[in-house]
């Protein structure tokens, strides 16, 4: 035939031109400056099917930077060394036999008064007073802010050990004897010196009493520092002596209020007084030292 038909689906012999783009790396970027999405007020025409539509750069001044860091140092210096969060005042609470004002003593002695509350370790505070105070079962420190410490005490049941001759009897927290002791107990011993009978489920003494003896043993060992070797009472419990391994004794007025009577005992040895026999400290608001 002079005329043949084409072959549509036949390809031709000439070369196909293909063009390809080369992967552009991603470069680091400051913190400060961000892609932002392709711009919408971008006319359509100025992308292309290769390298897409241009991306717009949103740049954060460095004065706004600096003033924000600097803006953050200021209030970190504020508040770890400003005088605004000192502790200046500890409160105890939930105490019965231990004194607020020993507490206190205790902790400003470590120079917890100069701490700042940020940087108080409270932990660390409640390891150091169960240590130091063995009455403490359990205790509790919050910070209040801006400059005070709450001291939460739960303390352990107040007991003594009654002895009357060779015999030793021990006390539960209302003063009914519970049980005989045999073995020494790290406990106030109190020696009846009048020796009246006793027996197990009697009702030696009174509550009151039992505070007032742990309160001022724990005083007089940790406040003052002195060594007690026994407590004695004789005929009655309105009189208590402690007596102290230096060779002197401490006469005490149960019935009146202990707090008063230890503060007469710390003017005492501030101003330089030894006893040598006895130191009395309830005789009509008077003290006697000899």
């Amino acid at each position: 035939m002079l005329f043949r038909r084409r072959n549509k689906n036949k390809f031709s012999n000439q070369p196909i031109e293909v063009y390809r783009t080369e992967k552009v790396k991603k470069r680091r970027k400051l913190f400060f400056i961000r892609d932002s999405s392709p711009g919408k007020s971008v006319p359509k025409h100025y992308a292309n099917e290769y390298f897409g539509r241009p991306r717009k750069k949103s740049y954060i001044p460095y004065g706004a930077v600096l003033l924000i860091l600097g803006s953050l140092a200021g209030l970190a210096y504020f508040c770890l060394f400003s005088s605004f969060f000192k502790i200046n005042k500890i409160i105890v609470v939930n105490n019965q036999v231990l004194l607020e004002d020993d507490i206190v003593k205790f902790l400003g002695e470590r120079n917890i008064n100069n701490k700042n509350l940020f940087l108080l370790n409270t932990n660390q505070v409640q390891d150091v007073l169960k240590n130091y105070y063995q009455r403490i079962e359990d205790v509790r420190v919050y910070k209040i802010f801006p400059s005070e410490l709450k001291i939460k005490i739960q303390e352990k049941p107040s007991t003594v050990v009654w002895q009357v001759g060779d015999q030793r009897y021990m006390l539960d927290n209302n003063g009914y004897v519970i049980s005989g002791v045999k073995e020494d107990l790290k406990m106030p011993i109190v020696v009846d010196q009048a020796e009246l009978p006793i027996k197990i489920g009697d009702r030696i003494v009174t509550k009151n009493f039992i505070d007032f003896v742990n309160t001022a043993d724990e005083s007089l060992k940790k406040r003052f520092g002195l060594g007690v070797d026994i407590y004695s009472v004789n005929q009655t419990t309105f009189e208590l002596k402690a007596h102290i391994n230096s060779g002197y004794y401490i006469v005490f007025d149960t019935d009146s209020d202990i707090i008063e009577q230890l503060d007469k005992l710390t003017k005492i040895f501030q101003q330089g007084e030894i006893a040598k026999e006895y130191i009395i400290l309830s005789i009509n608001g008077r003290v006697i030292i000899k």
